[in-house]
């Protein structure tokens, strides 16, 4: 996709300390550069379209399964113009080209290690991509002589997906000339990492999949039965972020809450879920500038506040998401000096993700190769609540607290009918996914799961899938509410 120009300044801190650990050919000429090494497009190219899901992606899905309020995108405000930047600068002439260079230059220079990390994180990408747009350029998406490239189908690009993990797999046991270590901004050139998180894709993609391939349950049950998936929060496929204003490196949302303190409210049904199972998240998860009181918003309330009324009062996100504060009780109006400083963590594929993906799967498919579902149930929510205590911010989730609230959980669920309890364990990875919107509301599409969000005046039609970018010109223009191909 031609005439597009890279923006590569955001991530500027972090390739800085990536590249002061490496040694780098420094051009004679300043004004005539080599082309970038796989060493440098790397870790670009993953932080690119790691940090396009992390922040607008982040901000609208998590305004469509309402646990927040942002004032830009509530009651599913989306428009063709509202995204010209994301598919444009940040995914196909940013990140994703800098990954399809890793596997092309990788390819012709033996860098087979490389290869296969690029190969599986292009294959997120744009897995994630089909999830919100459906068809949209992939054959044809890097031909530099093809100025207008074709749109290829939602389900024939994950099928072509498949492959390409397959195949990124194989490459990652190949004999590499050069192995990535710190240029590796995710698991540090760990490659049983690498595989473990290609596995644990395929089981998510298969899942997506599962109300419109029948062939997907036997799949899911090899993968499974292989036992080489992501297994703790060790293997997490997550991006850290630091604590720097200069240059940025602070999480977004982080920026939203505590510097700008503008967009962001919670949303009351999250808050409303959290209080009446008596979460012990709550205090690492939300932030009350107000001390001991919550204060949030109903979606799609038309009436009443701006972005500026407030902003000295109401509750925004806290350590767990944002890398911002614990609250401890005394409250305090948000700072950029605040708790963890926007050294935060944006989850994208979690262990206690797995673990419920597996559930659901028990539930839905009828799989076998893993355990019951009780088991996973609790499994998946013990995992969500170490994955917290890993913050090692304010006291910690006790022990006790975890196994009250496990016992009532499992109280609940063992007293439900097969429907609540696909329920349940939805609403426990819903609430375990607090951060990713991308992965809340691709849960949402597919099992309709919360099934009780409602909108005060709904404005805009239902959000099912994002509109495509003003600036292009694609052979249709689905209404948002039309559905993805795996969205039935």
């Amino acid at each position: 996709m031609k005439n597009i120009i890279y923006k590569k300044a955001p991530y500027l801190f972090i390739l800085m300390l990536i590249f002061s650990s490496c040694d780098l050919d420094i051009n004679d000429n300043p004004n005539s550069p080599t082309t970038a090494t796989v060493i440098e497009l790397l870790p670009h190219g993953q932080v690119s379209v790691i940090e396009s899901f992390a922040s607008l992606v982040n901000a609208i899905t998590s305004s469509a399964v309402q646990t927040r309020v942002n004032s830009r995108y509530d009651n599913y405000t989306v428009t063709r113009t509202t995204i010209d930047g994301l598919w444009n600068s940040n995914l196909y002439s940013g990140g994703l080209k800098d990954l399809e260079d890793v596997i092309t230059q990788g390819t012709i220079e033996e860098n087979w290690h490389y290869v296969g990390i690029a190969k599986l994180m292009k294959a997120y990408t744009f897995s994630l991509m089909v999830d919100l747009w459906n068809d949209i350029p992939y054959s044809e998406a890097f031909n530099a002589e093809i100025d207008m490239p074709a749109y290829d189908s939602g389900s024939e690009i994950y099928a072509s997906l498949e492959a390409l993990i397959i195949e990124a797999l194989g490459d990652l046991n190949k004999t590499s000339v050069l192995s990535p270590g710190s240029d590796d901004v995710v698991y540090g050139g760990d490659l049983a990492k690498w595989e473990r998180m290609g596995n644990t894709l395929l089981l998510k993609m298969y899942n997506q999949t599962r109300l419109v391939d029948s062939s997907v349950g036997p799949k899911m049950e090899a993968l499974i039965t292989q036992d080489n998936l992501i297994q703790s929060s060790d293997d997490d496929f997550q991006l850290l972020y630091g604590d720097t204003a200069a240059p940025e490196n602070r999480m977004s949302l982080f920026e939203v809450d505590y510097v700008t303190r503008l967009d962001n409210r919670i949303a009351n049904y999250f808050n409303d879920l959290l209080t009446s199972n008596n979460d012990p998240r709550i205090p690492y998860y939300l932030y009350n500038q107000t001390p001991g009181v919550f204060i949030g918003r109903d979606s799609g309330n038309p009436n009443g506040l701006s972005t500026f009324e407030d902003q000295d009062t109401r509750t925004f996100h806290g350590a767990y998401p944002a890398g911002g504060k614990y609250d401890d009780g005394s409250g305090g109006i948000t700072t950029a000096d605040l708790g963890l400083k926007g050294a935060a963590t944006y989850r994208m594929m979690t262990n206690a993700m797995r673990i419920f993906i597996e559930a659901e799967a028990v539930m839905a498919l009828g799989i076998t190769a893993s355990a019951s579902v009780e088991v996973l149930f609790e499994e998946g929510i013990r995992e969500s609540m170490a994955k917290v205590n890993d913050l090692g911010v304010g006291p910690g989730i006790s022990t006790a607290q975890i196994d009250t609230y496990v016992a009532d959980r499992l109280l609940a669920f063992n007293a439900s009918s097969d429907a609540d309890k696909l329920k349940l364990i939805m609403l426990e990875k819903y609430v375990h996914l607090f951060g990713n919107g991308m992965e809340q509301y691709n849960d949402w599409r597919r099992t309709g799961i919360p099934d009780d969000l409602t909108l005060v005046v709904q404005t805009s039609p239902t959000l099912n899938r994002f509109p495509y970018p003003s600036s292009v010109t694609p052979p249709t223009t689905p209404n948002n509410d039309e559905f993805v191909f795996w969205d039935n």
